[in-house]
């Protein structure tokens, strides 16, 4: 209705120009403000409904994409598509309060230095919004790595609906580039608390020369340290496929190879001792197949190898390898 009068308004005002008609002008107008004001009702409603959402809500299903990210995103890629008719509805809006949103969001998402115009501040204001109320349900979480995960999931379906939608020419390239890096950084900030302790376990130079009694103690300890991660971290879910990989290849490499070194360098160290295979409990290639199947989430990927199972395998072959 909004489109059809506002496209046909110059031959509405010349047409009911005469002041026989002039009420039928006037009506047109009239009707063209209510709607204007009704699309700003719902809007303000939508952002209403936002803010009212509980924080106390849990963070659920291992990390994954929360029920208002995937409401507040359709919602506003949809919107999108009606950007150039928003672009006059919320032209003489007043924008949110500059000290709402952070200084970046008030230029153009073109290349030049013309302020961004309404519509854009708008959408940005609303997708702050969502970000603040999903900061708000992690920050007295008790468990920091599921934290990190869920606000990697949700920035990252974020940032996917606005480059797959017109979103993307709402809110411009740098918004895109300055959001990506956020989700990189959640990424980056869970991989250090989740399997820091993993890395720690294996020494700086792990084909420095040490006692048998060394690496039987370092073989333990990986193997403790590695188990307990594993166990705590297997139900956890990226639901992108692009950042799933991302995570598992950056976590196999600050792993795998050092765990490789040490186990090719050490584990002659143990052949001779009682129950090896409880000693050096992985092979790196066990290590990798364990960190393959990570972030699918216990009860979404069947073909999840278990850990009691690959203890198993691991423990027969090694057996089978000192019998």
């Amino acid at each position: 209705m909004y489109t059809a009068i506002s496209t046909n308004w110059v031959e509405i005002d010349s047409i009911f120009s005469f002041e026989s008609t002039v009420t039928v002008r006037a009506q047109a107008l009239n009707s063209l403000n209510k709607l204007s004001d009704t699309v700003r009702s719902m809007l303000s409603e939508f952002e209403s409904t936002m803010q009212k959402d509980s924080l106390k809500s849990k963070i659920h299903g291992g990390g994954g994409v929360h029920t208002l990210t995937l409401t507040t995103m359709n919602y506003l890629s949809l919107l999108a598509d009606y950007s150039n008719i928003l672009a006059d509805i919320f032209a003489d809006w007043p924008p949110p309060p500059r000290s709402s949103l952070p200084e970046s969001y008030f230029e153009s998402p073109s290349t030049d230095d013309s302020p961004a115009p309404a519509i854009s501040m708008r959408m940005a204001w609303l997708i702050l919004v969502l970000l603040c109320k999903l900061d708000g349900k992690v920050e007295h979480h008790k468990d920091v790595c599921l934290s990190y995960i869920f606000l990697a999931n949700n920035l990252s379906h974020v940032v996917s609906k606005v480059q797959t939608s017109n979103l993307k020419y709402v809110l411009g390239e740098d918004w895109i580039t300055k959001h990506e890096a956020k989700v990189k950084l959640f990424a980056a900030n869970y991989e250090r608390l989740a399997w820091g302790p993993v890395i720690a376990a294996l020494p700086e130079n792990p084909t420095a020369a040490i006692t048998p009694p060394q690496a039987k103690e370092i073989f333990r300890k990986f193997n403790a340290t590695f188990d307990e991660t594993f166990r705590k971290q297997s139900s956890f879910v990226v639901s992108d496929p692009k950042l799933r990989d991302e995570m598992k290849v950056s976590i196999a490499r600050k792993i795998v190879p050092s765990y490789r070194e040490f186990y090719d360098a050490h584990r002659s160290n143990v052949v001779g001792e009682r129950n090896v295979g409880l000693i050096v409990r992985f092979a790196p290639e066990d290590v990798g197949n364990y960190l393959s199947d990570l972030f699918f989430g216990n009860n979404n990927n069947s073909g999840s190898t278990s850990v009691s199972s690959l203890y198993s395998s691991s423990h027969q072959r090694h057996s089978r390898s000192t019998a």
